[in-house]
Formats: structure tokens, sequence, C-alpha cells
């Protein structure tokens, strides 16, 4: 009868809201905050104040959250930070919809193996390892400082490959490179190259290679179709010393 006495008093303080509290769930959930309402049988809970939730070895910090631990979904506000895996989420707005997708929002950035996407609003769909931008712009960073800028960028994790569309931009100070597109496709592994489509040009070392598609490869091939445009800046060769300039003048 004491057991059971307690366990309602517990369950109706998580109920009416407690201060500074942790509470630990039976399905591997967890949640910290300065404010806590949480109820045992819905699983439905609002937290406030330095809120830190736990679920299946993912962590998401946030000012405010609403959540529901036994769909998985919730929504979270204010400096959101989530890691998941070896995903990390930065953004505004948070919105898990399910255990496997999610959509962050307000100035969102996911980043994953090394790659950085940014954008307005990202959808993340953790299953297929796929995200996707909205907002009408968006940025692919890679860890050598190279930035791919477009209105928006399709990124197929799992392949490797991302799809950028409307007003493609490419700058790789890493390579000496600037590139641009109405689209391109972009395969991020270590062999991969960039595809660029529509009014193609690409900058390298100050010669330009421009044509309907371009294609640039990390071993800096360019290969170019249609109305292809080349223009090249050769070397410019030291100056001699004086006895072999004076030489090279009488040979002439």
């Amino acid at each position: 009868m004491k057991k059971k006495l307690i366990l309602a008093m517990v369950a109706m303080a998580l109920t009416l809201g407690l201060h500074s509290c942790v509470w630990a769930a039976a399905n591997n959930f967890s949640v910290k905050a300065d404010e806590l309402e949480y109820n045992l049988q819905t699983g439905e809970g609002e937290a406030k104040g330095h809120v830190e939730l736990k679920q299946d070895g993912g962590v998401a910090t946030a000012n405010y959250a609403k959540f529901n631990s036994k769909k998985k979904s919730g929504l979270l506000v204010g400096n959101v930070m989530v890691d998941r895996a070896d995903a990390h989420i930065v953004c505004r707005e948070f919105i898990a919809h399910n255990e496997n997708d999610m959509s962050a929002v307000g100035n969102a950035s996911l980043t994953k193996e090394g790659k950085t996407i940014s954008a307005d609003r990202i959808d993340y769909y953790k299953g297929r390892q796929y995200a996707e931008t909205m907002g009408g712009w968006a940025r692919l960073t890679d860890t050598d400082g190279s930035v791919l800028k477009a209105g928006k960028i399709d990124y197929d994790i799992a392949q490797g490959i991302a799809n950028a569309t409307g007003g493609v931009t490419i700058d790789s100070p890493a390579r000496d490179l600037t590139a641009a597109a109405n689209s391109a496709v972009y395969k991020t592994d270590k062999g991969g190259y960039v595809e660029l489509q529509g009014n193609a040009t690409a900058t390298q070392n100050g010669n330009t290679v421009s044509g309907d598609k371009l294609r640039l490869t990390n071993a800096n091939v360019a290969m170019a179709d249609g109305d292809v445009t080349i223009y090249y800046v050769p070397e410019k060769q030291p100056a001699l010393p004086g006895k072999e300039q004076q030489a090279a003048k009488t040979l002439a």
C-alpha cells in the first residue's frame, strides 16, 4: 500500500510540474529541465529552461520542448542542438515527426561525415540518410573549406551525391577554384567530381573553362561539352640573370 501511495505521489508531481528535475522513463528516455510536466501514461511532456532530452543514444538541448516519449516525436525551440548517431544539428526550431523523420528550421545546419549542409530549413530522413533543403538558399561545406551554394540542395548522404539547383556557385580556396552553373551534381567521396550543367564556367589559377556541361575532378581535370571556351593564362617566366639576358638579346 505504501509503495502504491509513493508512486501515485510521484505521478502527480510529474503531471503538475517539477523544478530543476530529471526524469528517466522505461523506454530509454530521460529529460532534464528547470520546469517539467510529464504524463507517465501518455508519454506527453513539456519542459522549460535548460532542457536536455536523451533517447536511444541521441541527445538534444533547447530552451523549450514539447514531446511524446512513446511516439518519439516533439518540438524543440530556442538554441537547439541535436546529436544523434554521427549527425550534429543546430537550428532555431527542431521538429521530430517520428523516430526517423525530422526537420530543422531557422538558420539550420546538419553536419555528417565531414560535410555540413545549411539552409533555412533542412528535412532529414534518418532511415534513408537523406537531407533536402527549403527556403531559397542552401550551402554545402567541405572539410577543406570548399563551399557549394545554391537555391536548393538535395543530399543523398548514403550515396555521397548532392544535387544542387538554382544559381550554383563553388568557391574552393584550397584549389584556387571558383565555378558557377545553373545546376550541379556533386559526388562527395575521395575520388568524386562536380558536374556543372547549364552556363557552366570554372576558373582555376587564372585559367577559365566554360561550356554547356563541365566536369571537375579532384585531379583538377576539366571535361567540357557544348560551346566550349578556354581562356588560358601562361605562367610568367622568371627574369634571366644579367649575362644570360644579354646573350638572349644577342641571339634574338
